[in-house]
């Protein structure tokens, strides 16, 4: 087992660590369901129409038929359809129980007011039947799963007005480097604009995470110090961008044992993005993440956020697909798991985009998803498969 897949195996291990609450209905979207939903009723409550058309009886398709009455959606049939007889009826509303077919209005045929005649013996039965879509006492959401656009529909149809979630966990983001100034400024000689932070505090916000605190700091320790003291007040979790590796002014690791955090892994087995921690004392979390743009997103995408959703108690499965190449990828060492920036084309195959590796944050803004390109294989041709994530 490599790096990478420890670290996913460490993952899998990880406990629920926050406590949960209620919400209204019209503020669960994208938050993780901490509840089984189940039906109350049987869905469709009872027979109903697909469809705009007649309804009547299957035997009495081929014959004149006398129309009774028109039912809207939401009112009961007020006459007994008999033989011979139909009710014009519409989309949605409740087919009489005598009745056991509904021929479109299309393949009706007016032969007075009153009176129709079907011109497709052999229509569908165009019903819903009573309890077709699910039954009343079914399991209809597990507790985990993301709450997204489906999932307020079935939570509304089976009449949650209020929804047990997981809390929003506190998160403090720290970009560390003294070389780093904010976007607003023009970069004297040896700097760069801070692009870290508003990446991972908008991939923390696409989670729906309460982001209370947004840092850019010196590689000074008595200041990263301090201020880590200080996100661990305010803050579940804290995550660090820069100072996570090996270098004379990467103090994150040495601050994070000073403090009696449990290191659980400080590399990855990922290029790029091998250089990252993640720890935990006294239900406080850390990450610190690489200072390198293209690093820091895959190490979030990849690592930091499964481990999030574990720790609120998601079921998160991130999507990984099989997908033909449209070019061959070649690179002159395989020690790490690659993921490199590529796009899913209209056709479903793999199509190369530039990329110049750890700091080329453009080659994000073009791409749709991620290649894989497992340990110890230097070379995949075209036309041969590979997994990618989408983005």
């Amino acid at each position: 087992m490599n790096q990478f897949e420890q670290i996913q195996e460490q993952i899998g291990n990880l406990s629920p660590a926050f406590s949960t609450e209620k919400v209204l209905l019209e503020n669960a979207f994208n938050r993780v369901l901490q509840e089984e939903v189940i039906a109350d009723l049987n869905m469709p409550p009872f027979n109903k129409s697909a469809m705009d058309g007649y309804a009547c009886r299957l035997e009495d398709i081929a014959n004149e038929l006398e129309v009774l009455e028109v039912i809207n959606a939401g009112k009961i049939a007020s006459n007994q359809v008999g033989k011979n007889q139909c009710v014009k009826i519409m989309t949605g509303a409740a087919v009489p129980p005598e009745c056991d077919c509904v021929f479109m209005v299309e393949d009706a045929e007016e032969l007075s007011e009153n009176t129709v005649h079907c011109t497709n013996p052999n229509t569908k039965k165009n019903i819903c039947y009573l309890g077709e879509d699910y039954k009343k006492g079914e399991v209809l959401l597990h507790k985990g799963e993301l709450i997204t656009v489906p999932q307020m529909a079935v939570l509304a149809g089976a009449g949650y007005a209020e929804v047990l979630v997981s809390k929003r966990p506190k998160v403090t983001v720290i970009a560390t480097g003294s070389e780093l100034v904010s976007p607003s400024e023009t970069p004297k000689p040896g700097q760069i604009r801070n692009s870290n932070s508003s990446q991972v505090v908008t991939q923390l916000k696409k989670m729906n995470l309460d982001v209370v605190d947004e840092l850019m700091l010196v590689d000074d320790y008595e200041l990263l110090t301090n201020s880590f003291n200080k996100a661990l007040q305010s803050s579940d979790f804290v995550v660090f961008t820069g100072g996570a590796s090996v270098g004379d002014f990467d103090y994150i690791p040495g601050i994070l044992k000073e403090q009696g955090f449990k290191i659980y892994w400080d590399h990855t087995g990922i290029k790029p993005g091998n250089p990252m921690t993640f720890s935990e004392n006294k239900g406080k979390f850390v990450f610190g993440l690489s200072g390198n743009p293209v690093s820091s997103f895959a190490q979030f995408e990849l690592i930091a956020k499964p481990a999030i959703y574990k720790l609120i108690g998601a079921n998160y499965k991130p999507l990984r697909i099989k997908a033909r190449m449209n070019f061959t990828f070649q690179r002159k060492k395989a020690n790490r798991l690659a993921i490199i920036p590529v796009v899913i084309d209209n056709e479903g195959a793999i199509s190369e985009i530039p990329f110049h590796g750890s700091a080329h944050i453009n080659a994000l803004a073009f791409a749709n998803a991620l290649l894989e390109v497992p340990l110890g294989v230097s070379t995949i041709q075209t036309n041969e498969f590979a997994y990618v994530r989408p983005l």
